[in-house]
């Protein structure tokens, strides 16, 4: 199984902290004190797809979801620009499938301003391409 989330965080990283060099940018499932802006990379799973009757020639179809957090009256600003240097390393680097752009409600503090990005692409496992 091909396993992109390490190679795609840390471009996304690389990504953020060029232009915002105090932003947090981690996986899920880490804990650390609220600090914004904040980018939250979540892997949400890589179920197989497809394969052949020998068993040969797997497919599978892995999808990320990425938050990115931004507090203060410019919030909405400084998500849309990580948004915005986060999607050509998904779409450019990676070719993966933009599947979701949009503001959440970020109901357990109103004043975080939210965006969501959900991505995924398929990848033939054998042979390790992204499709």
């Amino acid at each position: 199984m091909l396993d992109l989330t390490n190679s795609i965080y840390t471009q996304i990283k690389a990504a953020v902290t060029s232009i915002y060099p105090a932003a947090i940018v981690q996986k899920q499932n880490q804990q650390t004190p609220a600090s914004f802006p904040c980018v939250l990379i979540d892997d949400l799973g890589n179920p197989e797809i497809d394969r052949n009757l020998s068993g040969t020639g797997k497919q599978s179809n892995p999808s990320w979801q990425i938050d990115i957090y931004a507090n203060g009256s410019t919030g909405e600003i400084v998500a849309k620009k990580i948004r915005d240097a986060i999607m050509p390393v998904c779409e450019n680097n990676f070719f993966l499938h933009r599947d979701d752009s949009r503001h959440t409600t970020n109901v357990a503090d109103v004043t975080i301003y939210r965006w969501t990005l959900r991505y995924s692409c398929k990848v033939e496992e054998e042979h390790e391409y992204i499709y």
